[in-house]
């Protein structure tokens, strides 16, 4: 296989940014992973509305395997609890706890310095012309 084929550069470049981060976030959360931070970032961004595992896996494209083993983690750190619903007992909607809020908070910071760090050198059109293309391959994808 090429190493110069796209989906092996992205590939890799998501295993380094994986690793990176996950190292960033270690020096404060042990229990939390990069992909937990981004699910505590996102119920906390949808607050008053009825977050499910479902909801989960679509907004970050995984499967419902790896969203149900990544909740009970979370679940059990004690960053999120499940609620049920009371139209539907079955269902249980996803909320972030004071601990979860507190550590949402603190990986905002890393993930921003990530963020922050992964851009520098790279001026706005060219951060913006690299979003259309990313945005590009996740259609061609779909």
């Amino acid at each position: 296989m090429p190493t110069d084929d796209i989906g092996f550069r992205i590939r890799m470049l998501s295993n380094l940014i994986n690793r990176r981060i996950n190292q960033m976030i270690a020096e404060e959360e042990t229990s939390l992973t990069a992909h937990q931070s981004w699910v505590l970032n996102y119920i906390t961004h949808h607050t008053g509305q009825e977050i499910m595992q479902r909801d989960i896996e679509k907004q970050f494209s995984i499967r419902r395997s790896t969203a149900s083993h990544m909740l009970q983690l979370m679940e059990k750190n004690g960053y999120i609890s499940r609620v049920p619903v009371p139209k539907d007992a079955r269902m249980k909607k996803l909320v972030i706890t004071e601990k979860g809020m507190e550590a949402q908070v603190r990986m905002n910071d890393r993930i921003r310095r990530f963020e922050n760090m992964l851009q520098s050198d790279m001026p706005t059109q060219e951060l913006e012309y690299l979003k259309l293309l990313l945005k590009k391959l996740e259609n061609n994808i779909l």
